[in-house]
């Protein structure tokens, strides 16, 4: 029997989870620069954020403000990794 390192293990988990470098990125300058109360990120995938709220006119706010908040969150990344948001109203 062999043993797998802690590191591997995570590492695996990180990835099949989506939880690269990016998310934590994009996650962290969410925080910093949504603007929107109510609002809280769930989820990044494939340049995809994941968003949800209880309150309609948060979501309609970010959805007026979508290309605005894109624009602002892909200046802290090379290129553009943000190509979406998509909200969920719960």
């Amino acid at each position: 029997m062999s043993w797998t390192q802690a590191g591997d293990v995570i590492n695996l988990l990180k990835e099949r989870l989506g939880l690269d470098e990016t998310f934590f990125i994009v996650e962290k300058v969410w925080k910093k620069e949504i603007g929107i109360e109510n609002i809280e990120m769930c989820g990044y995938k494939n340049g995809i954020i994941f968003a949800q709220t209880q309150s309609s006119v948060a979501s309609y706010e970010l959805t007026i403000r979508k290309k605005e908040i894109i624009k602002k969150l892909n200046q802290y990344f090379n290129s553009p990794k943000i190509k979406n948001i998509k909200i969920k109203i719960e």
